[in-house]
């Protein structure tokens, strides 16, 4: 199963009070941990830039799934 090492992650997240932003990051972060890399990967990417925007009433949960489906498949694109 191939690695990523990710330097930097940042999460912009206006709309959100800050409880609120610090969970999102903490589960964008453990869902990185899990989530599931088959195939072939790129050898490097830079830089990955994603607008997500959540839909009306979205739970962190939810947003969170979002942003690392939207990332994963970024990153096989890459």
């Amino acid at each position: 199963m191939p690695e990523i090492k990710i330097d930097r992650l940042v999460l912009k997240t206006a709309a959100m009070d800050q409880q609120a932003a610090k969970r999102l990051a903490e589960q964008v972060a453990a869902g990185l941990e899990r989530a599931p890399l088959p195939g072939e990967l790129p050898q490097r990417a830079e830089l990955v830039r994603l607008q997500v925007r959540a839909a009306p009433g979205a739970t962190t949960e939810g947003l969170s799934k979002q942003i690392l489906s939207e990332l994963m498949r970024e990153l096989r694109r890459s």
